[in-house]
């Protein structure tokens, strides 16, 4: 998500979307079902899942990063009433967030001004959501960063991701470069809780290589 790009065959440009039926394919990829068939079910099961262990109201501020166009800052919204910044590296993405959410509620920004918020108490958040994020991510140690620097004392953060690196690249595609998400979550927050994603909702073979995992700030 951090827009520096170090290593010069990252491609983020696969996350540019010319509408929303385009992104809805790239951010909930075909795996076992449709991506439309993916956005109903998996969208409330993970709002219901993420409500199982973190507390959540209209007094809230909740990080979104790796928004997309909203689809679960629009469900949080929708449900708890909560205000949500939606973080995302895609331009279009972000552009396209604030029709879908559709709410006052709702504010959108590159993953830099998260740094430059950060400093005032009252941009810190409650909670922080990164769903299939950080599995993408070029330096996901400098995006857990951000999302720590951007959470309030005590604060709490929902993770969902593949239990595989999956780099976009220019030259060789989608890259598994080896980095262990779970491993630099732990420096820097302690874990809660941790699960699989459930069969009756997911396709097996999602689930078989996916988790989600609740951490409190450090």
């Amino acid at each position: 998500m951090t827009e520096r790009r170090v290593v010069s065959t990252y491609d983020p440009g696969i996350f540019d979307v010319n509408n929303i039926d385009e992104a809805k394919q790239i951010i909930l990829t075909p795996e076992g079902m449709s991506s439309e068939e993916r956005w109903e079910r998996e969208t409330p099961y993970l709002v219901d899942l993420l409500a199982e262990h973190i507390t959540l109201d209209k007094s809230s501020l909740v990080i979104d990063y790796g928004c997309g166009i909203g689809r679960l800052s629009k469900a949080l919204i929708d449900r708890f009433g909560c205000r949500v910044v939606g973080v995302d590296i895609s331009v279009s993405m972000r552009g396209f967030a604030h029709a879908y959410v559709n709410s006052d509620r709702f504010f959108s920004c590159a993953p830099i001004w998260l740094r430059f918020f950060a400093p005032s108490p009252l941009w810190r958040a409650d909670v922080a959501i990164s769903v299939w994020t950080l599995q993408h991510c070029l330096e996901p140690s400098e995006d857990i960063a951000i999302i720590k620097g951007s959470l309030g004392e005590g604060g709490k953060i929902f993770v969902v991701n593949n239990n595989q690196r999956v780099v976009p690249t220019r030259e060789c595609g989608w890259l598994d470069d080896k980095k262990d998400i779970s491993a630099l979550l732990n420096t820097s927050f302690h874990q809660l809780a941790r699960g699989m994603l459930d069969v009756r909702i997911v396709a097996q073979e999602l689930a078989n290589c996916t988790s989600w995992a609740t951490y409190r700030a450090q």
